[in-house]
């Protein structure tokens, strides 16, 4: 029991702390050991006192047999004395003292003292008393001659041979066994007692005391694990505080992202706080430019600039967020056009970003909220559209939104749907327009222009289709579409005689920094057998603007290296400085339209002629485009000009058609025909 405690203590002191939960486990195992004594006690009393009454009963018992022994003498004598009567009585006290004594010697609970009175060698009990109950039995049933003489003998051995002493003794020796009995009953009970206490003080101090203290450290262990978990959940509450900021908020800027905006136009709008207020989509002019010239470094410190110059231009009460890459969209109280014009007006000041001065404008698209419980970014692509007309019509300005925006963006995107299978379809047509000199009037080459044969809305003029083209990043498929195609009727009118063709290709920004220009264009000319002197490729001031080690002036210096003549077209229009005149393999330039038209007013003549003296210094070809009048060609013709194009000699043609004209016009001077109207 005690090796139990221990081991119980052993487990509390490597377990108990560590696992509490098990401490019922232990109180069991207490409570049964307790128990265990418990019951240990009452069946070690009841045994006691069950052997308590069998050793009085064998007292009674042996109490009996001296009376039952007297009994039997006094009923002899009388019988001796001759009471007949008295027989009857003799058998009955003979066969009780039977009885007693066989219950007597047949009992089990006998010490060696009685064992030894009962059946020792020295004339016992048990002995004597056979031998009394014999001559009780010869007086009762023998000779009535030898009666007395038994009798005599009987009464002699009840009384002087020690059976009535020994029968005595008996008693006094089962009244010895049963208060030694009581003793041994009682010492055990004492032990048992005091186990029970031992028991009782071992499990307080080894199970009930370590499992308090056990219980205590749990407790306090979970008070820890409770205030941890406290901390824990205010760091995670802060946590996802924190990260519900940033996936609403722009890392960059610090603004609310488009998650932010929506949730704020959605609580806004389901109390109707934003209704008569004003959303204005902010959006930078070609801020891709200036990220990829300087970096993209200088391009996140302008748009955190940007954004804190937005933020400076509302009340405190609007919201600003940055919702795209360049993009930015504001909800205000103020009237949409006053919160433009401020917001505009704060863009063209100059930003000053890690030393550097940079420029750059922005173009907006508004419109005024109502109250209709529309999603957030519906209303967004709403003033996207109209941003996106702002920007088509050269930036720096803010546009509100229509639903007639709507739908002429809808036919602007089923357009560039239908503008590949237009070029796949050979829908795409090269038209040509005579270019004259003017000294003689005789056909100097063709301009390639393109026009595209709608099945459902007709022809139509550049103008109309290629903001779509270069939507769709189609504009080097479309160049080279309407190059190939020229180029073929160019070798049909050459094998027919009818004209050696000089061909001038408009080349888009694309198509000219495009890297597979080189291989892709003289793989055309060798394959149609057009000689490389009979190619001029017209490019537009904007590509001029990339630096010399760009992909364009690569294509450009390698085009005039392939023999590929090149034209700046719509000189005096772009922003292209003089000194790239001097630095690019150019054959000539284009008068715009804008600068002919007027002549020969005192201006535009001042302007012009300062041209042609530049051109004639550099060796430059001039073509003048836009010539209509009799007067322009001659005021052109003595300021130098060499070659004219425009209406007045012949308007953009079908390959049909031009091949008509070229059948009447190719061999003999062209006379110029004045118009009423340029059209387009």
């Amino acid at each position: 029991m005690i090796a139990t405690l221990l081991q119980a203590r052993h487990v509390f002191s490597r377990k108990g702390r560590r696992d509490p939960e098990r401490l019922w486990v232990h109180y069991c195992l207490a409570v049964v050991i307790f128990l265990g004594l418990l019951v240990s006690m009452y069946l070690l009393h009841r045994a006691a006192s069950q052997e308590e009454v069998a050793l009085a009963r064998t007292i009674d018992i042996s109490n009996q047999q001296q009376i039952e022994a007297a009994r039997v003498v006094q009923t002899a004598r009388a019988f001796v004395d001759g009471d007949a009567e008295s027989k009857a009585a003799l058998a009955d006290a003979i066969a009780a003292l039977t009885v007693v004594h066989t219950t007597l010697a047949g009992n089990g609970t006998r010490t060696d003292a009685l064992q030894e009175h009962f059946y020792g060698s020295a004339d016992p009990l048990n002995a004597k008393m056979r031998h009394f109950l014999t001559l009780a039995r010869l007086v009762a049933n023998g000779a009535s001659s030898r009666r007395m003489e038994t009798f005599a003998r009987l009464e002699a051995l009840f009384e002087d041979g020690g059976l009535q002493r020994d029968i005595n003794a008996a008693t006094t020796l089962f009244s010895a066994a049963l208060r030694n009995d009581a003793r041994q009953k009682l010492h055990q009970q004492s032990l048992i007692l005091v186990a029970a206490t031992v028991v009782i003080v071992l499990e307080a101090g080894l199970i009930f005391l370590p499992a308090q203290r056990a219980v205590q450290v749990s407790f306090q262990t979970l008070r820890r694990q409770t205030l941890d978990l406290q901390a824990s959940r205010q760091k995670l509450r802060e946590m996802n505080n924190r990260l519900s900021h940033m996936v609403s908020h722009d890392q960059l800027t610090g603004l609310p992202n488009r998650t932010g905006f929506a949730n704020y136009m959605s609580n806004g709008q389901a109390s109707k706080s934003v209704q008569d207020h004003a959303l204005l989509l902010v959006g930078l002019d070609d801020f891709k430019a200036i990220n990829d010239m300087l970096g993209p470094e200088i391009g996140d410190a302008l748009l955190m600039a940007v954004g804190r110059s937005l933020t400076s231009c509302v009340n405190h009460d609007d919201h600003v967020a940055r919702v795209g890459s360049d993009e930015f969209v504001i909800v205000g109280y103020e009237t949409p056009e006053i919160l433009a014009d401020r917001i505009l007006t704060s863009l063209r000041h100059p930003f000053q970003i890690n030393g550097r001065r940079i420029n750059i404008t922005g173009s907006i698209g508004h419109l005024c909220l109502d109250g209709e419980d529309r999603p957030p970014l519906d209303i967004v692509a709403d003033a996207a559209v109209a941003l996106r007309f702002a920007k088509a019509d050269g930036g720096d300005m803010a546009y509100a939104f229509t639903a007639k925006m709507r739908t002429e963006l809808e036919q602007f995107q089923q357009m560039q749907v239908e503008l590949r299978d237009a070029l796949r379809n050979g829908e795409i047509e090269p038209w040509f327009q005579p270019q004259v000199r003017l000294s003689d009037g005789t056909l100097h080459g063709a301009e390639v222009l393109a026009r595209w044969r709608h099945p459902k809305r007709g022809l139509l003029s550049p103008h109309e289709f290629l903001p779509a083209v270069e939507g769709a990043g189609l504009m080097v498929e479309l160049d080279h579409a309407v190059w190939s195609a020229a180029l073929r009727y160019a070798r049909g009118w050459q094998e027919e005689s009818i004209w050696r063709p000089c061909i001038s290709l408009n080349a888009s920004p694309a198509t000219i920094s495009d890297p597979n220009l080189l291989e892709r264009f003289l793989l055309t000319l060798r394959r149609l057998g057009i000689d490389a002197d009979q190619v001029v490729v017209e490019v537009l001031e904007t590509t001029l603007i990339s630096g010399k080690d760009d992909m364009a002036a690569i294509n450009i210096d390698s085009l005039a290296e392939s023999g590929i003549a090149l034209e700046l077209d719509d000189f005096g229009t772009g922003y292209a400085s003089l000194s790239r005149l001097t630095q690019l393999p150019l054959r000539g330039i284009k008068l715009d339209r804008s600068l002919v038209s007027p002549l020969p007013d005192q201006s535009a003549d001042s302007v012009v002629r300062a041209i042609l003296a530049l051109a004639g210094e550099l060796g430059l070809q001039v073509v003048a485009e836009g010539v209509e009048h009799e007067t322009q060609a001659s005021h052109l013709t003595q300021r130098g000009c060499a070659i004219g194009q425009g209406f007045g000699f012949a308007k953009p043609m079908s390959p049909s058609d031009f091949q008509a004209w070229l059948s009447v016009h190719a061999g003999r001077a062209v006379k110029l025909r004045p118009v009423l109207s340029a059209a387009g």
